[in-house]
């Protein structure tokens, strides 16, 4: 881990950090840490007075399924589970193709070449929308998704609630015409409240992480003569393998929250109830400003997928992208909160490199070429201009 302790308390951040990633697979398994992140974040971070003022935004998000913890999540989750399964996923192959195509003809006619509003959004938006049955466009859908995460990264900003709540409204009114909430409890005010919460985090998770995987993987290629010219040959699991890269040297989400159930001891470290763990996903402890783990280096090497997503066959343990140990890595989480649209996200970012690969065969990154955007959550570009070659 280059020096980074496995479990070290961050003084800027009032909250434990954990680094090494068999204790990461340790705490996001285990009873003893909580998956409430969003509750103590309303106690420490907003005042009462704002928690009054916008209770209707806090309930709503303390409805996420991802913040309760077995056998509540299990029995909230199952459900989704079985509508975004492996067949499902795979049945959708045709339709991601065509809106790639679309998203593409967009970034031909688009000056600049802007991948992230024509490509990353576009596709990510598109394919949401169409998985949960809602009618708004994608720059609408990326606009609540992004409000949202301002409020979740910095609760005490009474500008963020005041737009979250209002996104809120937007995303409930529109969830409340759109067509896969219509298939779950509906019954009573408790069962609306909770499937339009549940559709809801459902319609975040696959935008910004979304987006943001795609314009990785178009940034790494380009960067790459070696893979790119084994994706425009087409050669047979070279862009799930190269996915599967940018996942391990660029994970979309830095990190996932937990919080000390009970005081208690951990390598070595005194945790006391309530406090706020960051757990990093990278295995090196918090991303450096370009995506990269702090003090490490990308992974280098490996196109031949190993057996491991359902849809793509992509490897899912780092050994398969080449110099790892082989087990499973954290990008998508683990244990009972695993992201349950991890073979979505794959299957988008593999299509997108296939199909931009052969409609320009000549492409390559323009200067000054990727422009991040600022979210401490998201590892994201704002903008990515290419030269199509064309």
């Amino acid at each position: 881990m280059n020096g980074t302790p496995p479990l070290a308390w961050d003084e800027g951040l009032e909250c434990w950090v954990v680094a090494d990633p068999r204790l990461a697979r340790q705490v996001l398994n285990h009873p003893g840490f909580t998956s409430g992140t969003f509750e103590r974040s309303f106690q420490l971070y907003m005042t009462d007075a704002a928690r009054e003022e916008y209770r209707e935004l806090t309930e709503f998000l303390r409805l996420w399924f991802v913040q309760t913890d077995s056998p509540e999540h299990t029995a909230l989750r199952r459900p989704v589970q079985r509508v975004m399964s492996a067949s499902y996923v795979r049945s959708l192959t045709p339709h991601v193709e065509e809106i790639t195509d679309a998203c593409l003809d967009a970034l031909a006619a688009a000056v600049p070449h802007d991948v992230v509003p024509a490509v990353a959004d576009g596709i990510s938006g598109t394919v949401m929308a169409h998985v949960v049955g809602v009618a708004e466009p994608p720059e609408v859908l990326h606009r609540w998704a992004r409000t949202l995460s301002l409020f979740i990264g910095a609760m005490y900003r009474r500008d963020y609630a005041r737009e979250a709540h209002h996104t809120m409204v937007e995303m409930t009114e529109a969830l409340s015409r759109a067509t896969a909430p219509k298939a779950f409890p509906q019954e009573t005010p408790e069962d609306r409240a909770r499937t339009t919460a549940t559709w809801a985090m459902n319609l975040f998770g696959g935008l910004e992480t979304t987006s943001s995987l795609l314009a990785s993987t178009v940034l790494d290629v380009l960067g790459e003569p070696t893979v790119w010219d084994a994706v425009r040959e087409q050669r047979p699991g070279a862009a799930e393998a190269f996915v599967e890269r940018v996942l391990q040297r660029r994970p979309p989400l830095r990190h996932l929250g937990r919080v000390v159930a009970h005081d208690q001891e951990l390598a070595g470290k005194r945790m006391k109830r309530g406090d706020l763990v960051l757990v990093s996903l990278t295995g090196e402890g918090l991303l450096a400003d370009d995506g990269t783990p702090a003090g490490g280096s990308p992974v280098t090497d490996g196109t031949t997928p190993a057996a491991g997503c359902p849809v793509t066959g992509a490897g899912v343990g780092a050994g398969a992208a080449g110099g790892g140990s082989g087990e499973q890595h954290l990008v998508f989480g683990f244990g009972p909160h695993y992201c349950v649209g991890a073979p979505l996200a794959r299957l988008e970012a593999a299509v997108l490199l296939r199909r931009f690969a052969a409609r320009f065969p000549d492409a390559r990154l323009a200067g000054e070429a990727a422009v991040w955007g600022p979210n401490l959550s998201y590892v994201g570009l704002d903008h990515l201009y290419v030269d199509l070659g064309v």
